[in-house]
Order: C-alpha cells, then structure tokens, then sequence
C-alpha cells in the first residue's frame, strides 16, 4: 500500500517536472508533451484505476497551485483525459490500436466541447478562436526572427514560411490537433510496452504486423480528389482528411520497415538509426508512406514463393 502511494506522489510529481523543465527548456518542448500521460498511465497499468485517476487528479491540483486554473485545465484536457482512458482500455484487453482510437475520440470530443464553449464565451466562433492562437504563435515567430542575426532578404524570406505555414495551420487545425494527440498516445503505447509491469501485456497484434483496413484507401482517394479538384469549403474539407489518412499510411509503412528490421535480425542501434532517418530525413517519410499505401496490393510482408528451377 504505501509502495502504491509513493508512486503516485511521485508519478504526479513527475508529470509537474515535466512540465516545468518544457517551459525553462523550449527545444525539449515536443519530448515533454510526448511524456507527460506517461506517469499517470504507467501508474494507472500497474496499479488499477484509482492510483491512475489519483495521479491525474493529484497533477491537476499540482497545477493549479503552480499555474492557475488555466495550466489545470489544459493539463486535464490535452492529457489528463488520455492517460486515464487509454490504460482502462489497455487493461481491458483492448487491442492497442482500438484503444488508442477511442481515447483519441474520448479527448478530441471533450476538447472540441470546451473549445466550441470558449469560443462562445469570447464571441468568435471556433474559427476565430482557432485563428487567433495561430495568429499570435505568427506574432512571436515574427518577433524573434528579427531577434536574429539574419539579413533582410533572409528574414523576408523566413517571414513569407512563416506566412504560409500559418495559413496551413488555420485550414487544417482540427485535423493537426487530432493527429498530435494520436501522436502522443501512441508514444505512451510504445512506452507503456516497455515499462516495468506491463512490458509485452498488452492485446494487440505486434506493430510489425500491424495493418491498417482496405476499406481506408477511399478516403486518401476521396481527399485526393478533393483537395486538386474541389473548391472551398469542399478542399477544406479534404485537406483535414488528408491530413488525418496520410500520417496513418505513414505508420503501416514504418509497420513494414519494422518487419524488414526484424526479418533480417537488425541490431536495436541501427534499427533506432533506421527510424530516426524514416521519421526526419526528406524524402525518406514519402518513401515510407509510400509503402504503407501500396501494400494494399502488393503485401510486402506477405511470405514469397520461390519458383523451382
């Protein structure tokens, strides 16, 4: 007993560091959003529902003593909400996948219901609040370009990526918040596989093997189609659609990298070397998406026939 409470004052403790070390480090900000549901799921996993939602509760009081209601509400919103669903899912005997969907469906639920109430409340419809927050994130990027030791030309230049980059995230805002939160689950999945006490527990068929359904492919075509081919609202519309479809492609076909990797017996470093390159190294990702898309019909990981001779 006392064991179980030592690690959720430290899980909720963790949860608070983290969070404060993103905001005194900014270049570890993504690694601190991919970890923060951690601890409260891994509690959650070994323990049971009540240590977990103890963890949760206990990091919104955390917060809200450190940063007010708002850092309190964001935390329980953004990932609050995640590391307790996922892992009552998980120790359900859900499959990793359905699991990560339905949180991911249970948190952007909730997240559009306070955001459409917010919006109400300041009078400018979730488009406007939306278009707001990347207005002044454009704002800030502007301010410290001209902080920088750059030429005229190179921070005109900067400011046009700026520009458009803005302009991308107004259009596709729901479809990049959804696909961030699904990118942290599925970090916490990848986490909570390899923790103590759940390592190699979880349903689910093992990511090299994983696959997506056919039946997805009509909505990459029918957002294709839509994007090159319809007109606003409709290309809207398919752009989000395609920014949900893409990413998912993109995981089938690191599914069949993983499956190559494991076939041919890959060292741990150099698998590691060989992630890292397909995540950030152009064109690698469209190489490995891909592969995702066209294993539809040619099933790399499906065993060959060698003809006799």
């Amino acid at each position: 007993m006392g064991r179980r409470v030592w690690q959720v004052v430290g899980a909720s403790a963790a949860t608070l560091l983290l969070l404060t070390g993103g905001e005194f480090a900014a270049f570890l900000a993504l690694l601190v959003h991919l970890l923060l549901p951690f601890p409260a799921a891994w509690v959650h996993m070994v323990h049971g529902p009540a240590a977990g939602g103890s963890v949760v509760g206990l990091s919104v009081a955390l917060f809200f003593l450190y940063s007010g209601i708002g850092a309190a509400g964001g935390y329980l919103l953004q990932f609050g909400i995640g590391s307790f669903c996922l892992p009552w899912l998980l120790r359900r005997n859900w499959p990793w996948d359905r699991a990560v969907v339905v949180t991911l469906a249970v948190v952007a639920i909730g997240s559009a219901v306070v955001f459409g109430a917010v919006a109400f409340q300041q009078g400018k419809g979730i488009n406007g609040l939306a278009a707001s927050q990347v207005e002044a994130q454009l704002a800030e990027g502007k301010r410290l370009s001209e902080a920088t030791a750059l030429s005229l030309e190179q921070r005109a230049e900067l400011e046009a990526v700026l520009e458009w980059g803005a302009g991308f995230i107004r259009r596709a805002y729901p479809a990049l918040a959804l696909v961030s939160h699904g990118m942290i689950l599925l970090f916490v999945v990848l986490l909570l596989n390899r923790a103590p006490g759940v390592k190699g527990l979880m349903a689910g068929s093992e990511f090299r093997h994983w696959s997506v359904s056919p039946w997805l492919i009509w909505f990459l075509i029918a957002g294709g189609f839509g994007f090159v081919l319809g007109r606003d609202p409709v290309q809207t519309v398919a752009l989000n659609l395609l920014v949900v479809v893409v990413p998912i492609y993109f995981l089938q076909g690191l599914a069949i990298v993983a499956f190559f990797f494991w076939k041919k017996s890959v060292g741990p470093w150099v698998r590691g070397l060989g992630y890292f390159m397909a995540v950030t190294l152009n064109p690698l990702p469209m190489l490995v998406t891909g592969l995702g898309i066209f294993d539809l019909w040619i099933g790399f990981r499906k065993p060959r026939i060698r003809e006799k001779e």
